[in-house]
């Protein structure tokens, strides 16, 4: 299984209603994209100071069902029009499990 994490980094001037419309979009993928195993996502409860604004933790049973998730269109279709204008940077990861 691969694990795949994702954090989201909002510019500093992105109100609460923006960062739940790119929850909301996120939240879509899963119903989007079927090699997706199991999903999670959500917004940073803001507990400490510093952290990503929204993570995403997605699970995918090989890496070739990965690389079709990371190069499917949905990204551009319905991520980036919503995430790209408010996010000020992001980092990924993914390992083995």
């Amino acid at each position: 299984m691969i694990q795949h994490i994702t954090l989201i980094y909002f510019k500093e001037d992105t109100d609460t209603v923006r960062k739940q419309k790119v929850l909301e979009a996120f939240e879509q993928l899963p119903a989007l994209i079927s090699e997706v195993k199991a999903f999670r996502c959500g917004l940073d409860l803001e507990l400490l100071e510093g952290n990503a604004g929204l993570a995403v933790v997605a699970e995918f049973s090989s890496k070739d069902d990965f690389l079709v998730y990371a190069s499917h269109p949905a990204h551009a279709e319905v991520i980036f029009p919503v995430c790209g204008e408010v996010m000020a940077s992001y980092a990924t990861s993914q390992f083995e499990f």
